[in-house]
Order: structure tokens, then C-alpha cells, then sequence
């Protein structure tokens, strides 16, 4: 008897837990939206903050970062799917270097609950060859939803989304035409 009771139990905690409302975190940003002001730590790693432009602040908004487009990679440090994609990512930025040294383009990602600590140590690994900024409390991640990493955008300073993807983005040939196509 004590055994179905607690069967039963356990039946009415799954069924309350599976019928709770999803948590509220709106719609992902989407092409065409314009992004919340995000206020982003600058960079203490290596020449980041510098590549950036925002060398010599404590904080910046993508309003301030000299280029016509943005690759934003929202990414956790731990994150399995965000390995596996920074492969792609690491061509793709290698593939931008012209554009990136002229100003046209700017790329970083966003360590979503990531510490400072934690993104240097991420940084010093060499995993990530482009700028990555610290969201130690999720705020910007709050703002932007909260959406599963790896989330990619291209959006302009001004932060007018152009283009969003969920998950690992491996076409990086893609993803230069996008990029290219926001130039025009």
C-alpha cells in the first residue's frame, strides 16, 4: 500500500511538473527586430578589446563598435554544441580578417553566465581565435531571450537584426554571403 501511494504521488508531482507553463522568455530576436541596448563587458583578453574598439572602457553597446555588420555568437562555456560549432566559427573569423581589420565587420561571442575568469581561461586555450565577452549574470542572455546556445545573429551596431540561427551553423559559405549581401 505504501509503495502505490507513493507511486501515486510521484504520477501527480511528473503530471503537475509537465503541466506548468514554459518559462517566460518571449520570442528569440528574429531578422528585422531591432535588439534591446546591450551594455557588454569589455574584453580583458589579448589584443580583444583593441580589436574591438572599445579599448580603454569598461563597458560597451554594439552602438559602439565601428563596423556595418556584427556577428554575434551567443555561447555557453560549457557548452558541447558551441565546441563543435567554434571549428566553423574560427574559419569563418579567418575568412573575415580583411573585413574585420578595415572596420566593415565586427565578431564576438557572448559567454552567456560566463565569468571573466572563465572566458580568459577559454580565450588562453586558443579554442576561440575572436573576441569573447563575459555575461556573468545573464543579463544581455535575459535580455536576448534567453536562447539555447549556440545562438548566431548578424545584426548592425544600431542592433537591427539581419539574419539569427539556433544550433550549430557549419556553413560558413553561407554565412559569408549573408554577411557580404549586409554589406551592400
Amino acid at each position: 500500500m505504501r509503495i502505490l501511494l507513493q507511486a501515486a504521488l510521484c504520477c501527480v508531482l511528473l503530471l503537475s511538473v509537465l503541466a506548468a507553463p514554459a518559462p517566460a522568455g518571449g520570442p528569440l530576436p528574429a531578422p528585422g527586430q531591432t535588439l534591446p541596448t546591450l551594455s557588454l563587458k569589455v574584453p580583458a583578453f589579448g589584443q580583444d578589446a583593441a580589436e574591438l574598439g572599445v579599448a580603454g572602457k569598461k563597458t560597451f553597446r554594439l552602438q559602439d563598435l565601428k563596423a556595418k555588420v556584427v556577428v554575434l555568437e551567443v555561447i555557453g562555456v560549457y557548452c558541447s554544441e558551441c565546441t563543435r560549432q567554434v571549428r566553423s566559427f574560427n574559419t569563418l573569423y579567418a575568412r573575415l580578417a580583411r573585413r574585420i581589420q578595415s572596420g566593415e565587420v565586427r565578431m564576438l561571442g557572448l559567454a552567456a553566465g560566463g565569468t571573466e575568469m572563465e572566458v580568459e581561461s577559454l580565450r588562453k586555450t586558443g579554442i576561440y581565435k575572436y573576441p569573447v565577452v563575459a555575461d556573468e549574470k545573464y543579463a544581455n542572455h535575459k535580455l536576448l531571450h534567453e536562447p539555447k546556445t549556440p545562438f548566431t545573429m548578424l545584426v548592425t551596431p544600431g542592433g537591427k537584426v539581419l539574419s539569427v540561427h539556433l544550433g550549430i551553423d557549419d556553413d560558413v559559405e553561407g554565412l559569408l554571403a549573408r554577411i557580404r549581401d549586409a554589406l551592400k
